[in-house]
């Protein structure tokens, strides 16, 4: 798990909220980008 994650997911997967972008963990990755929208669906999957 990364140190400077802001939000989990239901599913545990770690998020990082930075000047608005949104990005997602992956393992052998790190960071990625969320290019999708961001509705009511994006912040309800956060627990």
């Amino acid at each position: 798990m990364p140190p400077d994650y802001t939000h989990i997911e239901n599913d545990g997967t770690p998020w990082k909220e930075s000047n608005g972008d949104w990005f997602y963990w992956r393992e052998l990755w790190g960071w990625i980008q969320y290019v999708g929208p961001k509705n009511s669906n994006f912040f309800n999957k956060f627990r």
